[in-house]
């Protein structure tokens, strides 16, 4: 129960940063949701680079070099929830997303 608080705090400080970033980015999304076996980026302005994949304990679990049109492999990740970060050829962050994966 001592672990919530931290766990709470970071998800919401990780949320609220990338979300001052995703003004006018709403057009990139992550489908489907949930996922099983692979992720996939609606990304119609072409402006994904990189796409990352955190647990809520804020560990880093997967890092994707995205070209158009690509699917993601998470199907060997546990179920759970997961952080869904897209950024752009620069490392700036697009948008995060919350991602169920069962």
């Amino acid at each position: 129960m001592k672990h919530v608080l931290p766990l709470l705090l970071f998800v919401t400080w990780f949320t609220a940063s990338a979300v001052s970033q995703n003004i006018g980015r709403g057009d990139v999304s992550v489908y489907p949701n949930p996922v099983v076996e692979y992720l996939a980026i609606n990304d119609p302005s072409e402006s994904v680079g990189f796409v990352l994949v955190f647990n809520l304990v804020g560990k880093k679990v997967r890092e994707f070099e995205y070209t158009r049109g690509a699917t993601l492999p998470v199907g060997d990740l546990p179920k759970g929830m997961y952080l869904v970060q897209m950024l752009d050829r620069q490392r700036n962050i697009l948008k995060t997303q919350v991602v169920d994966k069962r």
